[in-house]
């Protein structure tokens, strides 16, 4: 499928380069809150596996007051030293955990401390538009979706610990491109997936096979989704037209 004009790629006049940055009044207009590693990945491979919704909690512990309410939903949370959810959860922010986790079907609740915040203060403070999240693993799909929307498109790279983060940056950088039309070459895609690789770090893909697995398997897996999380509410639902995997 041939890309079309805008050949211009607008990245750093949508881009808000870390959370802390989104205006305490936001400007009108569609926000995408990227969190590759690994926030906006677990959301993806949770609707992959058949989630019904995905509710957004203000905090970390809120979701034990919703699966009260929704007795079949799965809650996540933080992880242990050993990569497993910390008591009372059932999974943790992880794409490669999560593929073990029985969410068809069913409501999930989560949040995380950077790409789940960003939605909860762009739910409360935005007051016109919509929010998506997206990844390296949706970039193309969701790049091209959002040229429906009206308005101008904000993406939010997420970053961590008050940083930028490279991940987000090229998830964003990804989407930009894809919704401006402007073709991503192969030569490229290999340099975004080699700097992914290391985005925190060599130790970090070394020191435990299921990080290392949520890198390689998920971040560096460039365009293998289409699913396409939108906020509705107090929740994400993915508004994708069909489930098919993105051939780019």
């Amino acid at each position: 499928m041939s890309e079309q004009a805008p050949s211009e790629n607008r990245l750093d006049e949508r881009l808000i380069e870390r959370c802390e940055e989104i205006p305490r009044t936001p400007p009108a207009g569609t926000y995408v809150v990227v969190d590759t590693l690994h926030f906006s990945n677990t959301v993806i491979e949770l609707f992959a596996n058949g989630a019904d919704h995905i509710h957004i909690t203000e905090r970390r512990g809120q979701e034990f007051a919703y699966r009260e309410q929704h007795p079949d939903a799965r809650i996540g949370g933080g992880s242990t030293e050993q990569y497993e959810p910390t008591p009372g959860y059932d999974f943790f922010n992880s794409p490669t955990y999560v593929q073990n986790v029985d969410v068809a079907g069913r409501p999930v609740s989560m949040t995380s401390s950077n790409g789940g915040r960003a939605i909860a203060m762009l739910r409360e403070r935005l007051d016109d538009g919509s929010v998506y999240v997206g990844s390296t693993m949706n970039a193309a799909a969701l790049g091209r979706h959002l040229r429906d929307e009206t308005g101008p498109i904000h993406l939010v790279s997420s970053g961590s610990k008050g940083d930028f983060a490279v991940e987000d940056h090229i998830g964003a950088a990804l989407i930009s491109r894809y919704l401006d039309g402007v073709p991503v070459a192969d030569a490229e895609l290999t340099l975004f997936r080699d700097q992914l690789k290391t985005a925190k770090g060599e130790a970090y893909i070394q020191g435990n096979d299921l990080r290392r697995r949520d890198v390689f398997d998920y971040a560096m897996a460039i365009n293998s989704r289409t699913i396409l999380p939108k906020l509705d509410g107090d929740a994400l639902v993915d508004v994708r037209s069909a489930p098919t995997v993105a051939a780019d």
